[in-house]
């Protein structure tokens, strides 16, 4: 009886790369123009879609059925966010505007004004009690939602450029922006920190654990920091990023790296040792400029220029779905 022959080379290197989101499970269609991002509501139940058409919309991208379309902004929407207990929505755009929104109702229930340009970024903060946002007029500005006042509570003007990019831990709020830098600013001790990583910054997301900070920059470049030292820990390269503003992030584990592509895919790398371990062809002919992580499982949202935002789960993984 002859020994069997060992398949190792033909295996994946490990398992984690086999239970990637790499099929797709749903098209989200409706929005007319670029979907220009996607957020996954806080429980992962949900997907949240901005668009150029000036309306933002709440999906359940698992039946792959549109719930709401919220309009009101005069402009483009950039950006949203949910609050943790999804009962609200912030969103920011073109028009200069920050709009606190009833999920349900599809009302706004609040209009923050102070932004000079448009705004790029929204993220609650401080158990929900604040939203902050940054913008092209280089500021990073602190909603009170609590309050009545339609003026920020603070105003951050640390950078020298566009803030495109926000994330929070807390009360320190992390921004980048096109003069090439990471910030982070505690809103409640005063203090801050920068990271110059000598190319524009258009996007930065935190790691599961806190610990870290992805930044995707132009260049086609993507880099880890360390929260606390800034520290670069690793390099990610391989996708396209020349020109648009694209979004990249980590998987709700932290075992990989995933970013979007001026050339229509979904680029998938191993934390550590920096290697591609899958690519998605996501949105041929597009750019992908959105992409968000599922909080607790291995599922993708995508959105692009194309007008459609994608899910995507674990190959032979639709029918968990």
């Amino acid at each position: 009886h002859a020994a069997p022959m060992m398949m190792g080379p033909e295996l994946p290197r490990d398992n984690a790369a086999s239970l990637l989101p790499t099929e797709l499970h749903a098209t989200l269609v409706g929005h007319e123009g670029p979907v220009l991002a996607v957020r996954f509501s806080r429980s992962g139940a949900y997907v949240l879609t901005c668009g150029k058409d000036r309306t933002f919309r709440l999906w359940n991208p698992y039946k792959g059925t549109l719930v709401k379309t919220y309009t009101g902004h005069a402009h483009e929407v950039r950006d949203v966010a949910s609050a943790s207990d999804n009962s609200r929505l912030a969103t920011g755009g073109g028009d200069k505007q920050v709009f606190l929104w009833d999920v349900s109702t599809a009302q706004k229930i609040r209009r923050f004004r102070g932004h000079d340009s448009a705004v790029n970024a929204v993220e609650f903060a401080a158990d929900d009690s604040v939203v902050v946002s940054g913008g092209y007029d280089r500021a990073v500005k602190v909603w009170d939602v609590r309050s009545n006042t339609a003026d920020p509570v603070q105003s951050v003007v640390a950078w020298r450029d566009a803030v495109t990019s926000l994330t929070v831990v807390g009360h320190r709020i992390t921004g980048g922006s096109v003069d090439g830098t990471v910030r982070t600013v505690d809103i409640r001790a005063g203090r801050m920190q920068t990271d110059d990583l000598g190319h524009p910054v258009l996007c930065v997301r935190k790691s599961h654990d806190d610990n870290c900070v992805l930044a995707g920059m132009l260049g086609s470049r993507l880099a880890l920091l360390d929260r606390g030292s800034g520290e670069v820990l690793a390099e990610y390269r391989g996708h396209q990023n020349d020109g648009a503003k694209v979004d990249s992030c980590l998987t709700y584990s932290d075992a990989h790296v995933v970013s979007g592509s001026e050339d229509g895919r979904v680029y998938f790398w191993e934390l550590v040792e920096a290697r591609v371990e899958a690519v998605v062809e996501a949105h041929p002919g597009a750019v992908v400029c959105g992409l968000d992580y599922h909080p607790k499982k291995e599922v993708m949202v995508t959105s692009s220029t194309d007008g459609t935002a994608k899910l995507w789960v674990p190959t032979g993984g639709r029918a968990d779905y």
